[in-house]
């Protein structure tokens, strides 16, 4: 008769000792399941009451507590801290104990978190196998955020409480630097080419010390290894020289230019009012107009660089993270937001400088639109959506879209719209829609819901006008075509008109930070 493998052995004896908290793990998962339609918009299953307050506390607490408790149990089954475990003493190999443990995460936590997934897609009328690697993705991220975490901590601690802990601590520790290192990079801009490195460290290092508890039980230098993950990361995104690797990420463009704006928009004296600081810094609205644009794009801002020299001063900044800029070849003039210190803003407010500015930038490029059909049936849309008008036929409501996991980046949809639906003689406009989501965090519920809000101009709300079945749905989807560069000086210009004010008569205190769109 054949051996059983170690593995397996190792498998069975994990679920004689676990299956409590394991029947706790499914039954959670098909609690959500149950849970989550109740929270889509426009659903049949959409529920006012304790269904949606399930669905979150499923989602935020119950579920997140049983995987670190499942997680940690299987792995300190055979503890890995000390050196008189009873396992040490059998024939155990460690790379069978390892392979035991992934063998149960993967029946009893992946296989679970997969179908629960396929069958919210299926029941939301969407297709599974549209969203294959949308759902590998989220696996993936459910191995780097949650799983591999937890079992290294576990590996070096030696009870369950311990391992609470040492999780919670880990969440504050995470937190802290987190919040330090993103003050940091609002103020300076990271190299792109960082981040890929930034994520394999986040895997690695903590990967690195879960098998080497395993393989050698060196439970200091795994402990080492976990408290050092985060701050390694951190120093690598904040003290590595950006912009030599800014540059080079984003080339000069070719054929894409700022110019000057015409004379008669360049401001000839600051607004009245106080000038507006917002934690040391005063910002500036460039004037610019734009050349040489793709008539079917737009560029994002990434970031901005700026130097000034004045009467033999110099000033300049490294990258600074855009803040939302964006720049149109349609529009005669862009409008470029700078920020400076209040300090140098003062020593060069009153003197003619020369700004020199980079900006990188990102095209963002129109498709050819696309033409589908609004049907009193679901009706599919570009990005495996789909879109279905009120179960009600009398509704006013707008119609929802599900998306399997995001909606795509841009998708702009324009249609025409009736005050009276089944009227030919009714007044009809054309309205404009905008269905975008991006989603690039662990998901729960793979189905997103976004209402069809249709406006007019893209501002005015389309009061009494409303989407009809079998009008068509013309969509414009944009994806990106490419990252570039644009350096540009304006010479001799005063940056105290081109500062941002409060209103004359405004207190300070009580006004928020505006953007350039708000003056």
């Amino acid at each position: 008769m054949p051996r059983t493998p170690q593995p397996l052995h190792i498998f069975r004896k994990d679920l004689l000792h676990l299956w409590p908290e394991t029947l706790v793990v499914l039954l959670l998962f098909a609690a959500f399941a149950w849970a989550a339609p109740s929270r889509w918009t426009g659903s049949e299953n959409q529920i006012a009451g304790l269904l949606p307050l399930l669905e979150v506390l499923l989602k935020f607490f119950l579920m997140p507590i049983s995987w670190l408790v499942v997680i940690s149990r299987v792995i300190q089954d055979e503890p890995l801290v000390g050196d008189r475990q009873f396992w040490t003493s059998r024939p155990y190999q460690w790379p069978s104990l390892l392979a035991a443990k992934i063998l149960y995460l993967v029946i009893f936590l992946y296989l679970p978190f997969l179908l629960m997934q396929i069958y919210l897609l299926k029941h939301a009328g969407l297709y599974p196998t549209t969203a294959i690697p949308a759902l590998l993705h989220n696996l993936l991220l459910l191995t780097v955020i949650v799983v591999i975490p937890i079992a290294a901590i576990s590996a070096v601690t030696s009870t369950f409480p311990r391992a609470l802990l040492a999780v919670v601590g880990a969440l504050v520790y995470i937190i802290v630097l987190s919040l330090v290192l993103l003050y940091q990079l609002l103020r300076h801009m990271p190299a792109p080419e960082l981040q890929p490195i930034a994520i394999v460290l986040f895997i690695a290092l903590p990967l690195v010390a879960l098998v080497l508890q395993y393989a050698r039980r060196r439970t200091a230098v795994s402990r080492g290894i976990l408290i050092a993950t985060p701050l390694v990361i951190a120093l690598l995104l904040l003290a590595t020289p950006a912009t030599a690797l800014i540059r080079h990420d984003f080339p000069v463009a070719s054929g894409l230019k700022l110019g000057d704006p015409p004379a008669e928009v360049v401001p000839h004296a600051p607004r009245p009012g106080d000038l507006m600081v917002f934690g040391g810094n005063v910002q500036l609205s460039l004037l610019f107009h734009l050349t040489g644009a793709d008539r079917d794009s737009s560029y994002t801002i990434h970031g901005a660089a700026i130097s000034l020299d004045a009467a033999g001063a110099h000033w300049s900044s490294s990258y600074a993270s855009g803040m939302g800029g964006r720049l149109d070849g349609e529009t005669p003039i862009s409008v470029v937001p700078v920020v400076l210190p209040v300090d140098v803003f003062n020593q060069f407010s009153h003197l003619p400088t020369t700004v020199h500015l980079s900006l990188a930038i990102e095209q963002v490029k129109a498709e050819k639109p696309s033409t589908w059909t609004a049907t009193r049936a679901p009706f599919a849309v570009p990005g495996h959506g789909v879109c279905s008008f009120p179960a009600n036929p009398d509704s006013d409501d707008a119609p929802t879209c599900r998306y399997p996991f995001s909606a795509p980046q841009i998708n702009v949809a324009t249609a025409p719209l009736s005050q009276a639906c089944g009227d030919p003689s009714a007044p009809t406009r054309v309205g404009f829609t905008n269905i975008s989501e991006q989603s690039t965090s662990l998901d729960f519920d793979p189905v997103v819901t976004i209402p069809m809000r249709f406006s007019f101009n893209g501002q005015e709300p389309a009061a009494g006008y409303s989407l009809c079945p079998g009008a068509k749905l013309s969509f414009t989807e944009a994806h990106s075509a490419g990252k570039s560069r644009l350096e540009v000086d304006q010479k001799g210009i005063l940056l105290e008109n081109y500062a941002s004010h409060f209103p004359p008569h405004t207190r300070l205190q009580q006004r928020p930070f505006a953007g350039p769109e708000n003056q």
